[in-house]
């Protein structure tokens, strides 16, 4: 169910701080959870009327919220909490539930202050202003899957076949459990492994967004695995040998790419034809392949979508 109301949750260093229905503050105004600015590149030709466009941007969003806390029986205490909450030094994440819709998004605090107040006994009220280096919303989901999965079929339980049931439970109770040899079976899991090296993604948001890929090692020795975004052709091959139990990841979030093997920087290791790719706006089809023993490896891949506004 859709309810019309906003709901922000600020987190920062290990605190948090709720704003929205059922809390002690609440939301009196907020701006720029819809949209940010967009910087237009122009360039002029003296023989050519107006401007040709050489590239668009989308600047880092600014957020400004006012709260009003409900009551002021705890002014001091809250006053307390929300100097020690606003701490410039760290990095937040703010929560943004409108209408039922849930977005993330990371922030630096640019500026805060308790708005002037009457006299001492007036609710507090805060006025904040954050800034988002990555402009983008993005799902409070990290969508993911192993594309060389384990796939269970079918088990068989222990259990006692029909027409004999009532007649082995007896022999049980009379403490004849040697009766149940041939109607009662072994409780085991049947399964199959996936060597299907493809695998299809949606990014249902608006605009291309990073994936995170990480191969690991799982049956035995790799050569040189590689991944691939048949959309668009791009690639990323990194040039090691897995032994088992390695474990390579590769982001290719344009704000934090990395390729690390167990946790040490291994970018040096990129095939130099490759691309950190982006997984494009609709279906995205992604295959992975290794120079050797490609079905060795287990493959999990994680992506989060990026919208404009919420």
């Amino acid at each position: 169910m859709t309810y019309n109301t906003l709901r922000i949750v600020l987190e920062c260093n290990g605190r948090k701080l709720a704003m929205g229905p059922g809390e002690p503050l609440d939301i009196t105004a907020v701006t720029g959870l819809e949209s940010s600015e967009i910087e237009i590149s122009t360039s002029q030709n003296a023989l050519v009327d107006g401007e040709t466009v050489d590239g668009k941007k989308i600047k880092a969003r600014p957020i400004h919220i006012e709260a009003r806390f409900r009551s002021n029986a705890d002014n001091a205490k809250n006053r307390a909490e929300i100097i020690k909450f606003f701490n410039p030094k760290y990095t937040g994440k703010a929560l943004i539930v409108l209408m039922g819709v849930s977005r993330n998004i990371e922030y630096e605090l640019e500026g805060w202050t308790f708005k002037k107040q009457v006299n001492m006994d007036e609710n507090l009220k805060i006025l904040v202003d954050l800034k988002c280096p990555d402009p983008y919303m993005l799902n409070v989901d990290n969508f993911g899957q192993n594309m060389a999965r384990v796939t269970p079929l079918f088990a068989f339980p222990w259990r006692v076949s029909g027409h004999n049931q009532v007649a082995a439970y007896d022999a049980v109770d009379a403490g004849n459990s040697h009766y149940l040899r041939g109607c009662a079976l072994q409780g085991h899991v049947a399964s199959y492994k996936v060597f299907k090296s493809d695998v299809l993604l949606l990014n249902d948001g608006y605009v291309p967004t990073g994936v995170q890929i990480r191969f690991k090692a799982a049956r035995g020795p790799v050569t040189n695995p590689k991944i691939t975004n048949t959309m668009t052709g791009e690639f990323v091959r990194v040039r090691v040998a897995m032994d088992q139990g390695d474990e390579l990841v590769i982001d290719t979030d344009e704000h934090h790419q990395i390729i690390e093997l167990n946790g040490v920087n291994t970018y040096q290791k990129i095939d130099r034809h490759s691309v950190p790719f982006q997984l494009v706006v609709g279906e995205n089809y992604l295959v992975y392949d290794a120079d050797s023993n490609y079905t060795n490896m287990d493959v999990y891949l994680y992506y989060r979508p990026k919208y404009l506004g919420v």
